[in-house]
């Protein structure tokens, strides 16, 4: 070893070991990794100019040395950012994996099959209600912890995961409490009742068009999965853009396929800086940005073109007053733009029906399995269906509750008139609460001082979630909490121990700002359907792939489901 080298390892490695202790171990990172990698490549070019022409070093020997040096600074940096993480960390003394402890791509490996919200159920049962997933995150299956962590006055903030897009931002996005609040302002005017009543007349359109394919299918077996993502994509591309994707007419678009592809990656829960670097290695996320500029292309379509029932985009476009969008405001409208579509996240489907048409009902759909979106409303109505045609004595009480509202020739039902029915709402609770559709990483993390739980500290800037899927099924907040016991929720108060730990939609200041609009559809929609046709498990289907086949792309995306749909009266 040359003197040069032996005097340069010690100090690189030192110097690794100081870059922790004083820099890397505190703050957030992930928006500069990128930059750290450009300047450690940056470094190490630089060295070998200067030892090939300052020192006189042959180019093998300076690339030895650079890259011995490197290594040495690197091995201090991540040997001393290990030895914190076993063996000095204060979240040491919650349980998990000693792997998790280690590594951020522990949880990812474990995520290799796309079922988060499975992985987190066996970890709960594990090692008990608060697990650690990560270095610094911890999942917390606690009756208390959904108030303290997401309810109103809660201190704690949006995680690191919020920044995955930045610069685009979006009500969802937004970390700032001030900018989320000046936002959220914004999009309240489009969940407003004059608003919904506007957004209720669209749908009903896209609602007539799932109907005459139910009706078409005269009994023989539909994959309820597919139909409800197509109808919810429809209509949340009227109220972004002011007009459908058309899926329910052609059963594909090439810019959701886009959008299904940029999404796989959310399945495996990778670290936000890995993302990040992915996103910023060229042609890897082509497609992502092909959508991102599609959606742009449709709200500026949008915002040149007046519409006689306002949609979301005209709460959004409001603050312009027809003026021309700044640089800012653009970004801010392509981000909420894409948030609107992107209400949902992707799962693949294949064609709807199992029989074969006759000739002018034959429908026609692409032979290679299409990608289509699973957002609330969708796996909602996907969930009940799967409930109900379970649990047919449910369809028989909800219709007595709703036979008195459903007067009209059609069969519609406008919302207002059936909001507060005590045993449709029940339903959808129990729904959600056996099918969240967010079911594990809503990510927070906790002010400095850290947070309380029921007696339990939780350390400051951790980051921490309260995964619904596995507090909806926990004995500790629900009696049998397994069976489907829509009664719950009215004549059986008893069955739920703590009513506050239920929270499908989040809560508090983050809280789902299109619950109404979700709950509006759920709602109408699923008023149609069992007062319209008997509804059963198709022939030879018993439900297994609907939850058995379920995966996790931060939404639920279930499994195919064939269902028979039989006109009533028939």
């Amino acid at each position: 070893m040359s003197p040069l080298l032996r005097n340069a390892l010690p100090t690189s490695f030192a110097a690794g070991v100081l870059s922790f202790l004083t820099y890397f171990m505190h703050g957030e990172h992930h928006l500069h990794v990128v930059l750290y990698i450009q300047l450690f490549v940056g470094s190490c070019l630089a060295s070998l100019v200067i030892l090939t022409q300052l020192q006189q070093c042959t180019l093998s020997v300076a690339m030895t040395l650079v890259y011995q040096v490197g290594v040495t600074y690197l091995a201090g940096l991540y040997l001393s950012r290990a030895f914190y993480r076993l063996l000095l960390s204060p979240l040491n003394r919650f349980p998990g994996s000693k792997w998790a402890r280690l590594t951020s791509f522990w949880l990812p490996w474990q995520n290799r099959r796309s079922d988060c919200f499975r992985q987190l159920k066996h970890l709960h049962d594990t090692f008990g209600p608060i697990v650690r997933i990560g270095p610094n995150n911890l999942s917390v299956a606690h009756h208390k912890a959904v108030q303290v962590i997401y309810g109103q006055g809660s201190l704690c903030t949006k995680a690191a995961w919020y920044d995955l897009t930045r610069p685009m931002v979006s009500l969802q996005t937004f970390r700032d409490s001030r900018l989320h609040t000046e936002r959220r302002r914004v999009w309240s005017i489009a969940f407003g009742d004059k608003a919904l009543r506007g957004y209720e007349q669209r749908l009903k359109v896209y609602r007539e068009q799932l109907m005459l394919h139910l009706t078409e299918s005269e009994g023989q077996p539909v994959n309820v999965t597919r139909w409800f993502n197509l109808y919810s994509f429809d209509f949340m591309g009227d109220l972004a853009f002011g007009k459908p994707f058309d899926m329910l007419q052609q059963g594909e678009h090439w810019a959701i396929q886009l959008l299904t592809a940029g999404l796989k990656p959310l399945a495996f829960a990778f670290p936000v800086w890995f993302f990040r670097v992915l996103i910023a290695i060229p042609g890897l996320s082509r497609d992502w940005w092909r959508f991102i500029d599609f959606c742009a292309q449709r709200m500026e379509q949008r915002l040149r073109t007046p519409v006689e029932v306002p949609d979301i985009m005209s709460a959004l476009s409001a603050p312009l007053k027809g003026k021309q969008p700044s640089s800012a405001e653009m970004h801010l409208l392509r981000g909420d733009a894409q948030l609107i579509v992107v209400a949902g996240r992707s799962v693949p489907a294949k064609p709807s029906f199992s029989f074969t048409s006759p000739p002018e009902k034959k429908y026609k759909y692409p032979d290679t399995p299409l990608m289509t979106p699973s957002d609330t409303t969708a796996t909602t109505l996907s969930a009940t269906i799967f409930q109900l045609a379970q649990h047919p004595e449910q369809i028989e009480k909800l219709r007595k509750e709703l036979a008195p509202y459903m007067t009209e020739p059609n069969g519609e039902v406008l919302n207002e008139k059936i909001a507060n029915l005590e045993h449709l709402n029940a339903i959808i609770n129990e729904v959600l609460r056996l099918h969240p559709p967010v079911p594990s990483m809503l990510q927070r993390k906790t002010p400095p001082e850290g947070i309380d739980i029921d007696g339990e500290f939780i350390p400051g800037n951790t980051v921490v979630s309260c995964p619904q899927y596995v507090l909806g099924r926990s004995s500790q907040i629900y009696e049998k909490p397994e069976e489907f016991i829509p009664e719950r929720w009215y004549l059986q108060p008893d069955l739920i121990k703590e009513k506050k730990a239920w929270a499908p939609f989040s809560t508090g200041t983050y809280g789902c700002i299109g619950k109404p609009l979700a709950l509006l559809n759920i709602r109408t929609t699923l008023a149609r359907l069992v007062t319209q046709y008997d509804i059963t498990f198709a022939p030879g289907e018993d439900g297994t792939s609907f939850e058995g086949k379920a995966t996790e792309k931060f939404t639920i995306n279930f499994g195919d489901l064939m269902i028979s749909f039989k006109k009533r009266g028939d």
